[in-house]
């Protein structure tokens, strides 16, 4: 009899439970899982996994448990955890290989960001890795253009800069080195060298600097020039200011005058525009406007060479300590050693045309900002990154290495 009730009770149960489960609105198909409260501490025994449409028919089934549902949310996280590292990593790999590690220049100064600077530096995020370069402490906007061979002022242009050409430690610059590559000419039956430089805007000087010609200046049919970047009818040349802001030091908050920035950096610091060194007297040479004398005494011990990787200047030897001279009147851009190669070097601006370079000395005798009379004491030769006591010495006209000894007196 007891055991009768009991199967009754059991009936009835089944019965109640599958009107109940008719009773479920299976308008769309859902899955049921009948697991423990994933933030319960509470380990859950495996559990069975169905998805019913909507007739309230199983179309799928399986197993779970409250693990394998852990698990898939650690599963989950951890992937995107280790995506998101991969992508950083790639990002600071791509930087790092690059010399750039941050896409966002900051001035260091105040912890401002300049709003030119920011969309410059992200635009460079599209430029190849040998095309970007990150600015160190000790950096100017002049020596970067140097060190790669460009116009400062086509740098300036590509990254959004304006004078007086703040850059900030940390600073990803573009450079565009592919289409800063020099203009040729291929000469022509009649062509001479006056006729190509008439033709092209370019200085006769020039072309016999940057192509290492001697008068007669005789050309072959076929021979390749180099011109200059721009000719001689290019847009108005920026204005060197007596400051140079240099990455790392004091910097200058961006503004949207130039003017009120140098007027309030003048006034802020009281740093002498005009070098007291000694002014040794010479003989000079004027080429291309500019007056030209020797940067020093001595024996030329390594020629000018158009090679690819050639020597870029003219190599004099001499003894440590020798006075190093400006070579002409003009305004310094750069003095320091971030240069790799050039050890302590002097870079001059004249006329804003030319730059002129002082590289391996033993001790600088004056500093960014300070204007300079040709003849004028600029540094003690030594051997700073050079096997050897002397004077490596290059002239660049709008970033492009000429031939010294074509500007130097005879």
């Amino acid at each position: 009899m007891h055991k009768i009730l009991f199967l009754s009770v059991i009936v009835a149960g089944v019965i109640a439970g599958g009107c109940a489960t008719s009773n479920r609105d299976y308008s769309t198909s859902s899955l049921v899982v009948d697991v423990t409260d994933p933030h319960s501490t509470v380990s859950a025994p495996t559990a069975a996994v169905k998805q019913y449409n909507k007739n309230g028919q199983v179309v799928n089934a399986g197993v779970s448990s409250r693990q394998n549902q852990i698990q898939s949310q650690v599963s989950y996280v951890n992937n995107k955890n280790i995506n998101n590292v991969a992508l950083e990593n790639n990002s600071v790999a791509n930087a790092k290989s690059s010399g750039a590690l941050e896409p966002v220049a900051v001035n260091s100064a105040n912890g401002s960001t300049s709003n030119s600077n920011v969309a410059a530096s992200s635009s460079v995020n599209n430029v190849n890795a040998a095309d970007r370069y990150q600015v160190v402490k000790g950096d100017t906007l002049y020596s970067i253009a140097f060190r790669y061979g460009l116009d400062y002022r086509d740098l300036a242009k590509k990254n959004g800069i304006e004078p007086p050409y703040n850059i900030a430690v940390g600073q990803i610059l573009a450079l565009n080195l592919s289409s800063a590559k020099a203009p040729e000419y291929i000469v022509k039956k009649g062509d001479t060298l006056y006729s190509i430089a008439k033709a092209n805007g370019q200085s006769v000087d020039f072309l016999a600097g940057v192509n290492d010609l001697t008068p007669p200046y005789t050309l072959e049919v076929g021979q390749k020039l180099s011109l200059a970047r721009h000719n001689g009818n290019s847009a108005a040349v920026a204005k060197v200011e007596n400051t140079v802001p240099v990455a790392g030091e004091k910097e200058i908050k961006a503004s949207t005058s130039s003017k009120e920035t140098v007027a309030k950096t003048q006034k802020e610091e009281k740093v002498s525009t005009v070098a007291t060194t000694p002014v040794v007297s010479g003989k000079a040479r004027t080429v291309s406007g500019v007056s030209w004398t020797w940067p020093t005494q001595g024996k030329v011990v390594k020629q000018f060479s158009l090679a690819e990787h050639g020597n870029k200047g003219i190599d004099i030897a001499g003894t440590r300590g020798q006075q190093v001279l400006a070579a002409s009147d003009g305004q310094v851009v750069y003095a320091g050693n971030a240069l790799r190669g050039y050890g302590n070097l002097v870079i001059i601006n004249h006329d804003n045309e030319f730059l002129s370079a002082y590289a391996h000395n033993d001790v600088l005798l004056v500093k960014e900002g300070q204007k300079v009379k040709r003849g004028q004491q600029i540094a003690k030769m030594g051997s700073t990154d050079a096997s050897s006591v002397g004077l490596h010495f290059e002239i660049r006209y709008r970033g492009q290495s000429v031939n010294p000894i074509k500007y130097l007196p005879k």
